[in-house]
């Protein structure tokens, strides 16, 4: 009579166990489309190619120099001292230098740009997603827009719910 309190135990807890997951609800939503979609984001693509144009144009003018500076000095090799082609060497090393270092200043500049600018971008839809989850009562959504994130999608597409929420 124990044993049989204690299976009947058991099973009341598994089939509790076994409720509360059923009654769990879960949807999903492809997070990279919608985030293409955002006016946010395309106004923030628009000034990250406009800030790329700018480097690229900075970088560019550096190259023009040292390639400038490079012929001359090699048209003037023959007609100047030893010495003074071995100072133009260091010279050329050295704009060469501050060309890879600009190179590396730039990504990182552009990098944390790119951070900054998407951030609340981000934190925007983010907030979207569960404000619409609330609404309709769904204990999960599941990003659908990369292959390792969503394995079966059944559910309900949170897709025009949010977008509506976001106002576009």
């Amino acid at each position: 009579m124990r044993h049989l309190k204690l299976v009947l135990a058991a099973l009341m807890l598994w089939l509790g166990i076994s409720n509360v997951n059923a009654q769990q609800k879960i949807a999903h939503i492809d997070v990279q489309k919608i985030l293409s979609e955002m006016p946010e984001f395309k106004a923030g693509q628009a000034e990250m190619k406009k800030l790329y144009a700018t480097y690229q144009k900075e970088l560019q003018e550096m190259q023009d120099a040292y390639q400038a500076k490079l012929k001359k000095y090699q048209d003037e090799a023959k007609t100047v001292s030893e010495q003074e082609n071995q100072k133009r060497v260091q010279e050329l090393m050295e704009m060469e230098k501050n060309i890879a270092k600009a190179q590396q200043d730039i990504q990182e500049e552009a990098q944390k740009k790119e951070a900054d600018l998407m951030k609340p971008i981000q934190e925007k839809l983010l907030k979207a997603i569960k404000d619409v989850a609330k609404e309709k009562g769904y204990d999960y959504v599941f990003d659908s827009s990369g292959p390792t994130n969503l394995i079966v999608a059944n559910g309900p597409d949170l897709y025009n719910d949010v977008k509506a929420k976001l106002g576009f």
